[in-house]
């Protein structure tokens, strides 16, 4: 374990930085190894897990000391700061920019929104997938853009973005895949998000995709004490979170879900949306000069 400590007045200057390297050493690895399995961009969250399962880092805070996670953050800047690799590589859906949807012409505008066109596999029936924790939603965005299915973190506890957001596209029968962490916190969110949405759409089809029981036997998944602040005093409660199941055995159980649930093969949708913009292309060209 890399034994990085700020706050600790008997651990040298050396010291620190010999630690710093060797952390970013194996952060870089790392983050090489998810290049390799194809599995960019990544999170902070999940690259996090898997130092703590190397048994790099560990996952309790010290007392006093900072956050368990800062050491990890910091060398992840630095490795981004130096160039070493893309800021792009690691999502962070803290935040968001919005765009409005422009350009120099009328014209230019059509043919960039001609590329990205889409035709519906799903003939108007899409599962809608819901995770509890925003991290998780921005590691499978690719993947959701590419089988267009509408993704969304409810971030937690949450009403007014069910309300607002979530349950004015959806539609009765409709499938929901969750993906949330497997405590009693997470279960309350998971029935709670159930709850709001079948009071307003109506009764809906609701598979628990990640994490099981099952999933945490089988990967031998750590368990952690978190505090539940709904609690007055906060209860440490025991839990597992769904970081930490490795991204790519996420993002694949998600694919396979998908891929099952498709009318048709989505290579095949892709291949026919390719050969509509060769024939509609050159005509719209033609229609714009």
């Amino acid at each position: 374990m890399v034994d990085l400590d700020s706050t600790n007045p008997k651990q040298s200057s050396r010291s620190i930085a010999s630690a710093c390297g060797k952390l970013r050493a194996v952060l870089l690895k790392l983050i090489r190894q998810h290049e390799e399995a194809g599995t960019l961009p990544t999170s902070g969250r999940f690259l996090f897990y898997e130092l703590v399962a190397m048994g790099v880092i560990s996952k309790q805070r010290k007392n006093g000391g900072r956050r368990s996670d800062q050491n990890m953050t910091d060398a992840l800047v630095r490795l981004r700061e130096q160039g070493t690799i893309p800021w792009e590589w690691i999502v962070d859906e803290t935040r968001s920019l919005d765009q409005p949807f422009v350009d120099k012409s009328i014209a230019a505008w059509l043919l960039r929104a001609m590329k990205q066109a889409r035709i519906d596999p799903w003939a108007g029936n899409a599962p809608l997938i819901l995770t509890e924790s925003r991290s998780l939603a921005g590691v499978l965005r690719t993947l959701t853009r590419n089988y267009a299915v509408p993704i969304a973190p409810t971030n937690g506890q949450c009403g007014g973005f069910l309300h607002t957001e979530v349950a004015p596209s959806m539609h009765p029968g409709q499938r929901v895949l969750y993906l949330g962490d497997l405590d009693y916190s997470g279960n309350q969110i998971e029935a709670n998000t159930r709850h709001v949405l079948e009071r307003e759409v109506g009764k809906i089809r609701w598979e628990r995709l990640a994490l099981t029981q099952e999933q945490a036997q089988k990967y031998r998944l750590p368990e952690i004490m978190k505090p539940d602040r709904r609690f007055r005093p906060a209860k440490m409660m025991p839990a597992i979170e769904t970081e930490a199941l490795r991204q790519e055995i996420i993002v694949e159980i998600v694919r396979a879900r998908l891929q099952a649930l498709l009318p048709q093969p989505i290579e095949r949708v892709l291949e026919r949306e390719k050969r509509q913009r060769k024939v509609l292309m050159p005509d719209l060209i033609f229609r714009l000069k």
